[in-house]
Protein backbone atom coordinates (compact mmCIF):
# COMPACT_ATOMS: atom_id res chain seq x y z
CA UNK A 1 0.00 0.00 0.00
CA UNK A 2 1.72 3.69 -0.87
CA UNK A 3 2.28 5.92 1.64
CA UNK A 4 -0.08 8.74 1.18
CA UNK A 5 -0.02 12.33 2.02
CA UNK A 6 -1.89 14.21 3.94
CA UNK A 7 -4.55 16.69 2.08
CA UNK A 8 -3.36 19.61 4.54
CA UNK A 9 0.02 19.13 3.54
CA UNK A 10 -0.26 18.73 0.40
CA UNK A 11 -2.33 21.54 -0.50
CA UNK A 12 0.30 23.83 1.63
CA UNK A 13 3.04 22.27 -0.61
CA UNK A 14 1.48 22.67 -4.28
CA UNK A 15 0.92 26.85 -2.82
CA UNK A 16 4.24 27.19 -1.73
CA UNK A 17 5.46 25.57 -5.40
CA UNK A 18 2.63 27.22 -7.39
CA UNK A 19 3.34 30.97 -5.65
CA UNK A 20 7.22 30.74 -6.18
CA UNK A 21 6.23 30.14 -9.71
CA UNK A 22 4.41 33.42 -9.96
CA UNK A 23 7.23 35.37 -9.18
CA UNK A 24 8.78 37.26 -12.03
CA UNK A 25 12.85 36.97 -12.87
CA UNK A 26 14.49 39.29 -10.58
CA UNK A 27 12.31 39.62 -8.30
CA UNK A 28 13.13 39.90 -4.68
CA UNK A 29 10.23 39.22 -1.59
CA UNK A 30 10.22 42.71 0.52
CA UNK A 31 10.52 42.53 4.40
CA UNK A 32 8.09 44.52 6.12
CA UNK A 33 9.12 47.98 6.98
CA UNK A 34 9.54 46.96 10.32
CA UNK A 35 11.57 44.78 9.72
CA UNK A 36 14.19 47.15 7.79
CA UNK A 37 17.63 48.74 10.08
CA UNK A 38 19.04 52.00 9.64
CA UNK A 39 22.70 52.34 8.40
CA UNK A 40 25.45 51.64 11.05
CA UNK A 41 27.28 55.02 12.23
CA UNK A 42 30.60 55.20 11.16
CA UNK A 43 33.53 54.47 13.61
CA UNK A 44 35.39 57.32 15.30
CA UNK A 45 39.08 57.40 15.50
CA UNK A 46 40.08 59.09 19.33
CA UNK A 47 43.70 58.91 18.67
CA UNK A 48 46.70 57.65 17.95
CA UNK A 49 50.38 56.39 20.07
CA UNK A 50 53.44 55.62 18.63
CA UNK A 51 56.92 54.50 20.43
CA UNK A 52 60.32 53.41 19.32
CA UNK A 53 63.41 51.56 20.94
CA UNK A 54 65.58 52.88 18.33
CA UNK A 55 63.39 55.85 16.50
CA UNK A 56 63.15 55.00 12.40
CA UNK A 57 66.92 53.13 12.88
CA UNK A 58 67.04 49.81 11.06
CA UNK A 59 66.38 47.41 13.69
CA UNK A 60 63.94 49.33 15.81
CA UNK A 61 60.27 48.21 16.72
CA UNK A 62 57.38 50.93 16.24
CA UNK A 63 54.78 49.84 18.67
CA UNK A 64 51.36 51.32 17.22
CA UNK A 65 48.22 51.60 19.58
CA UNK A 66 45.01 53.00 17.52
CA UNK A 67 41.86 54.26 20.27
CA UNK A 68 38.49 54.16 18.75
CA UNK A 69 35.16 52.30 17.96
CA UNK A 70 35.20 48.82 19.53
CA UNK A 71 34.59 45.70 17.46
CA UNK A 72 36.28 47.44 14.35
CA UNK A 73 39.29 46.18 11.81
CA UNK A 74 41.93 48.70 12.85
CA UNK A 75 45.04 48.73 10.21
CA UNK A 76 47.59 51.87 9.76
CA UNK A 77 49.86 53.01 7.50
CA UNK A 78 52.81 54.76 6.95
CA UNK A 79 52.32 57.32 3.90
CA UNK A 80 55.26 57.29 1.26
CA UNK A 81 56.84 53.23 2.80
CA UNK A 82 56.10 50.04 2.88
CA UNK A 83 54.69 49.69 6.57
CA UNK A 84 51.22 48.81 6.56
CA UNK A 85 49.91 46.33 9.16
CA UNK A 86 46.75 45.25 11.08
CA UNK A 87 46.22 45.53 14.49
CA UNK A 88 44.71 43.83 16.87
CA UNK A 89 41.83 44.65 19.27
CA UNK A 90 43.45 43.79 22.78
CA UNK A 91 40.89 45.76 24.58
CA UNK A 92 37.47 47.31 23.59
CA UNK A 93 38.48 50.37 21.87
CA UNK A 94 42.37 49.86 21.77
CA UNK A 95 44.28 48.67 18.81
CA UNK A 96 47.78 47.61 18.62
CA UNK A 97 50.24 46.00 16.21
CA UNK A 98 53.88 46.68 16.10
CA UNK A 99 56.59 46.66 13.14
CA UNK A 100 60.64 46.14 13.05
CA UNK A 101 62.13 48.70 10.78
CA UNK A 102 63.92 46.73 8.04
CA UNK A 103 67.45 48.12 6.04
CA UNK A 104 65.77 48.04 2.83
CA UNK A 105 62.98 49.91 4.04
CA UNK A 106 62.13 53.21 1.82
CA UNK A 107 59.90 55.60 2.43
CA UNK A 108 60.39 55.70 5.91
CA UNK A 109 60.95 59.19 7.04
CA UNK A 110 60.17 60.81 10.34
CA UNK A 111 58.23 63.73 7.83
CA UNK A 112 55.68 60.83 6.73
CA UNK A 113 52.29 60.81 7.70
CA UNK A 114 50.65 58.07 9.79
CA UNK A 115 47.66 57.14 8.46
CA UNK A 116 44.54 54.77 10.94
CA UNK A 117 41.87 53.15 9.29
CA UNK A 118 38.76 51.72 11.03
CA UNK A 119 36.17 49.51 9.30
CA UNK A 120 32.64 48.83 10.83
CA UNK A 121 29.53 47.33 9.84
CA UNK A 122 31.02 48.23 6.13
CA UNK A 123 31.60 51.29 7.04
CA UNK A 124 35.51 53.27 7.06
CA UNK A 125 37.07 56.30 8.80
CA UNK A 126 40.67 57.78 8.31
CA UNK A 127 42.94 59.83 9.84
CA UNK A 128 46.22 61.21 9.36
CA UNK A 129 48.68 61.64 12.30
CA UNK A 130 52.35 63.61 11.93
CA UNK A 131 55.77 61.68 14.03
CA UNK A 132 56.39 63.14 17.12
CA UNK A 133 59.18 66.20 16.82
CA UNK A 134 61.42 63.54 18.80
CA UNK A 135 61.44 61.47 15.75
CA UNK A 136 63.12 63.39 14.11
CA UNK A 137 65.64 64.13 16.78
CA UNK A 138 66.83 60.48 16.91
CA UNK A 139 69.51 59.65 14.72
CA UNK A 140 69.91 56.57 12.81
CA UNK A 141 73.31 56.30 12.63
CA UNK A 142 75.57 55.01 15.43
CA UNK A 143 75.95 57.44 18.74
CA UNK A 144 79.55 58.30 17.47
CA UNK A 145 78.39 60.03 14.49
CA UNK A 146 75.35 61.29 16.58
CA UNK A 147 77.75 63.20 19.12
CA UNK A 148 80.17 64.40 16.11
CA UNK A 149 76.51 66.61 14.58
CA UNK A 150 76.49 67.97 17.44
CA UNK A 151 73.29 69.27 19.48
CA UNK A 152 70.88 71.78 17.89
CA UNK A 153 68.26 73.93 19.28
CA UNK A 154 65.33 73.43 16.69
CA UNK A 155 62.52 76.00 18.47
CA UNK A 156 62.68 78.43 21.15
CA UNK A 157 59.80 80.52 22.38
CA UNK A 158 58.09 82.70 25.19
CA UNK A 159 54.31 82.37 25.41
CA UNK A 160 52.78 85.36 25.10
CA UNK A 161 53.03 88.17 27.47
CA UNK A 162 51.31 91.23 27.74
CA UNK A 163 54.06 93.48 29.52
CA UNK A 164 56.92 91.75 32.23
CA UNK A 165 56.60 93.42 35.66
CA UNK A 166 56.05 92.04 39.26
CA UNK A 167 53.18 89.11 39.42
CA UNK A 168 54.10 88.91 35.24
CA UNK A 169 54.71 84.65 34.68
CA UNK A 170 57.08 84.17 31.91
CA UNK A 171 56.97 80.42 30.24
CA UNK A 172 59.56 79.32 28.04
CA UNK A 173 59.41 76.55 25.58
CA UNK A 174 62.66 75.26 24.12
CA UNK A 175 62.93 72.03 21.22
CA UNK A 176 66.19 70.11 20.71
CA UNK A 177 68.29 67.66 21.08
CA UNK A 178 66.68 65.16 23.97
CA UNK A 179 69.01 64.35 27.00
CA UNK A 180 70.78 67.94 27.15
CA UNK A 181 70.90 70.18 30.05
CA UNK A 182 69.32 73.44 29.09
CA UNK A 183 69.35 77.26 31.26
CA UNK A 184 67.49 80.33 30.21
CA UNK A 185 69.22 83.53 31.06
CA UNK A 186 67.25 86.36 31.55
CA UNK A 187 68.73 90.29 31.40
CA UNK A 188 68.12 91.35 35.33
CA UNK A 189 68.31 88.02 36.72
CA UNK A 190 71.05 86.90 38.84
CA UNK A 191 70.87 83.37 38.07
CA UNK A 192 69.69 81.43 34.75
CA UNK A 193 67.23 79.15 34.72
CA UNK A 194 66.92 75.78 34.68
CA UNK A 195 64.83 74.16 32.03
CA UNK A 196 62.75 70.55 33.15
CA UNK A 197 62.41 68.06 29.90
CA UNK A 198 58.76 67.31 29.49
CA UNK A 199 59.26 64.78 27.01
CA UNK A 200 62.15 63.58 24.65
CA UNK A 201 63.35 66.80 23.12
CA UNK A 202 60.81 69.01 24.43
CA UNK A 203 62.12 71.63 27.61
CA UNK A 204 59.77 74.09 29.30
CA UNK A 205 60.58 76.66 32.35
CA UNK A 206 58.38 78.94 34.20
CA UNK A 207 59.19 81.77 35.86
CA UNK A 208 57.22 84.69 38.13
CA UNK A 209 59.08 88.00 38.13
CA UNK A 210 59.39 89.09 41.78
CA UNK A 211 59.16 93.14 42.76
CA UNK A 212 62.82 92.85 43.48
CA UNK A 213 63.58 91.48 40.05
CA UNK A 214 65.48 94.33 37.93
CA UNK A 215 64.29 92.09 34.55
CA UNK A 216 65.69 94.40 31.51
CA UNK A 217 64.55 94.31 27.96
CA UNK A 218 67.72 92.53 26.43
CA UNK A 219 68.30 89.50 24.24
CA UNK A 220 66.87 86.56 26.58
CA UNK A 221 69.48 83.31 25.50
CA UNK A 222 68.70 79.98 25.99
CA UNK A 223 72.13 77.64 26.55
CA UNK A 224 71.64 73.69 25.68
CA UNK A 225 74.44 71.69 26.67
CA UNK A 226 75.08 68.39 26.13
CA UNK A 227 78.19 65.83 26.65
CA UNK A 228 80.80 68.78 26.24
CA UNK A 229 79.49 70.27 23.36
CA UNK A 230 77.41 74.12 23.77
CA UNK A 231 74.61 75.49 21.07
CA UNK A 232 72.66 78.53 22.26
CA UNK A 233 69.82 80.17 20.80
CA UNK A 234 67.79 83.84 21.35
CA UNK A 235 63.98 85.10 21.56
CA UNK A 236 63.43 86.81 18.50
CA UNK A 237 62.23 89.70 20.17
CA UNK A 238 62.97 91.22 23.10
CA UNK A 239 60.93 91.22 26.28
CA UNK A 240 58.28 93.70 26.93
CA UNK A 241 59.44 94.97 30.13
CA UNK A 242 57.94 97.71 32.19
CA UNK A 243 60.68 100.57 33.54
CA UNK A 244 60.30 100.90 37.12
CA UNK A 245 59.74 104.36 36.68
CA UNK A 246 56.83 104.00 34.90
CA UNK A 247 55.66 101.37 36.79
CA UNK A 248 51.67 102.02 38.45
CA UNK A 249 51.96 102.75 42.26
CA UNK A 250 50.16 99.89 44.28
CA UNK A 251 46.60 99.65 44.45
CA UNK A 252 46.29 101.88 40.94
CA UNK A 253 45.53 100.76 37.36
CA UNK A 254 47.95 101.36 34.97
CA UNK A 255 47.24 104.18 32.54
CA UNK A 256 45.65 103.00 29.33
CA UNK A 257 47.71 103.09 26.45
CA UNK A 258 47.46 106.16 23.82
CA UNK A 259 44.34 104.92 20.93
CA UNK A 260 45.96 105.12 17.58
CA UNK A 261 44.24 108.06 15.23
CA UNK A 262 41.36 107.34 13.48
CA UNK A 263 41.02 106.34 10.07
CA UNK A 264 39.04 108.03 7.47
CA UNK A 265 37.71 104.21 7.08
CA UNK A 266 37.69 100.34 7.42
CA UNK A 267 39.06 100.25 3.73
CA UNK A 268 41.47 103.02 4.56
CA UNK A 269 42.37 101.24 7.64
CA UNK A 270 42.81 98.03 6.43
CA UNK A 271 44.98 99.09 3.18
CA UNK A 272 47.54 101.43 4.84
CA UNK A 273 50.73 99.48 6.23
CA UNK A 274 51.29 99.62 10.34
CA UNK A 275 52.84 102.68 11.82
CA UNK A 276 54.96 100.55 13.79
CA UNK A 277 56.57 96.95 13.77
CA UNK A 278 53.81 94.35 12.97
CA UNK A 279 52.75 93.11 15.91
CA UNK A 280 50.27 89.87 16.88
CA UNK A 281 48.71 89.44 20.51
CA UNK A 282 46.70 86.56 21.32
CA UNK A 283 43.28 87.43 23.64
CA UNK A 284 42.26 84.20 24.78
CA UNK A 285 42.52 81.75 25.79
CA UNK A 286 45.58 81.93 28.03
CA UNK A 287 48.64 79.27 27.90
CA UNK A 288 47.86 75.85 29.48
CA UNK A 289 44.11 76.79 29.29
CA UNK A 290 41.28 74.11 30.17
CA UNK A 291 38.69 74.47 27.03
CA UNK A 292 36.09 72.81 25.35
CA UNK A 293 37.08 72.23 21.67
CA UNK A 294 33.64 71.73 20.79
CA UNK A 295 32.99 74.84 21.77
CA UNK A 296 36.37 77.06 22.01
CA UNK A 297 36.93 80.23 20.30
CA UNK A 298 40.44 81.87 19.95
CA UNK A 299 40.57 85.91 19.72
CA UNK A 300 43.44 87.70 18.51
CA UNK A 301 44.57 91.31 17.57
CA UNK A 302 47.26 92.76 15.12
CA UNK A 303 47.02 95.01 12.66
CA UNK A 304 44.22 95.56 10.57
CA UNK A 305 43.70 93.53 7.47
CA UNK A 306 46.72 91.55 8.13
CA UNK A 307 46.32 87.90 6.92
CA UNK A 308 46.78 85.50 10.11
CA UNK A 309 48.30 81.58 9.93
CA UNK A 310 46.99 79.73 11.95
CA UNK A 311 47.55 75.85 12.36
CA UNK A 312 46.58 73.65 15.38
CA UNK A 313 47.39 70.06 16.05
CA UNK A 314 46.12 67.78 18.30
CA UNK A 315 47.96 65.11 20.75
CA UNK A 316 46.18 62.46 22.56
CA UNK A 317 47.05 61.67 25.77
CA UNK A 318 49.97 58.38 26.26
CA UNK A 319 50.64 55.97 28.12
CA UNK A 320 53.76 56.04 30.25
CA UNK A 321 56.80 55.50 28.43
CA UNK A 322 54.94 56.28 25.28
CA UNK A 323 54.64 58.71 22.82
CA UNK A 324 51.62 60.36 21.36
CA UNK A 325 51.26 61.24 17.73
CA UNK A 326 49.79 64.88 16.31
CA UNK A 327 46.57 64.94 14.46
CA UNK A 328 46.19 67.87 12.46
CA UNK A 329 42.94 69.62 13.50
CA UNK A 330 43.19 72.62 11.30
CA UNK A 331 45.11 75.25 9.17
CA UNK A 332 43.81 78.27 8.25
CA UNK A 333 44.43 81.86 7.55
CA UNK A 334 41.81 84.16 8.63
CA UNK A 335 42.07 88.50 7.64
CA UNK A 336 41.83 90.65 11.07
CA UNK A 337 39.01 92.99 10.66
CA UNK A 338 38.98 96.50 10.44
CA UNK A 339 40.03 97.14 14.60
CA UNK A 340 42.30 94.49 14.08
CA UNK A 341 40.64 91.66 15.83
CA UNK A 342 40.60 87.78 13.99
CA UNK A 343 38.97 84.64 15.84
CA UNK A 344 38.98 81.00 15.02
CA UNK A 345 36.98 77.81 16.46
CA UNK A 346 38.09 73.94 16.26
CA UNK A 347 34.12 73.38 14.87
CA UNK A 348 32.05 70.24 16.26
CA UNK A 349 35.49 67.78 17.31
CA UNK A 350 35.47 65.19 19.53
CA UNK A 351 38.85 64.38 21.95
CA UNK A 352 39.55 62.76 24.39
CA UNK A 353 40.06 64.87 28.13
CA UNK A 354 43.29 65.79 28.61
CA UNK A 355 44.15 65.96 24.83
CA UNK A 356 46.73 69.17 24.22
CA UNK A 357 46.42 71.08 21.38
CA UNK A 358 49.41 72.97 20.00
CA UNK A 359 48.42 76.43 18.61
CA UNK A 360 51.17 78.10 15.93
CA UNK A 361 49.99 81.19 14.52
CA UNK A 362 51.63 84.33 12.45
CA UNK A 363 50.77 87.52 11.09
CA UNK A 364 51.76 88.80 7.80
CA UNK A 365 50.89 92.40 6.61
CA UNK A 366 52.75 93.45 2.96
CA UNK A 367 56.24 93.65 3.57
CA UNK A 368 56.24 93.02 7.23
CA UNK A 369 56.00 89.02 9.17
CA UNK A 370 55.59 88.12 13.24
CA UNK A 371 58.05 85.50 14.62
CA UNK A 372 55.91 82.41 15.10
CA UNK A 373 53.92 82.01 17.99
CA UNK A 374 52.61 78.90 20.15
CA UNK A 375 50.05 78.24 22.42
CA UNK A 376 49.58 74.98 24.49
CA UNK A 377 45.95 74.20 25.24
CA UNK A 378 44.49 71.02 26.71
CA UNK A 379 40.84 69.34 26.20
CA UNK A 380 39.19 69.96 29.72
CA UNK A 381 38.37 66.43 31.86
CA UNK A 382 34.95 65.18 32.02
Amino acid sequence: MKPTTPRGRLSAALLLTFSAALLPIGAAVVAPAHAQTRPAAAPVIEGLEVNADAGLAPGSTLEFVVRGTPKSVARVQVTGSTVSLPLTETEPGLYTGSHTVRKSEKGLVPTALIRAQLTRSGRTVSSNFSFPSSFAMLHANTPRTAQASGPRVNHFALAPVERVEPGAELKFMLEGTPGAKVTIQVPGLAKPLPMQEERPGRYIANYTVRKADAVAAGPVVATLRHGTQTVTSSLPTPLPVVARSQAPAPGTLPAPAPLPAPATSPQSQMGTAPAGPLTLQVMGPGPNAQIDSSQFVLQGRTAPGANVRIKVDAVAPAAQGRLAVAQAVTEQTVQADANGNFSLNFGPQRYAPGTRFEVHMSARHGAQATPEQRLTLFQRQG
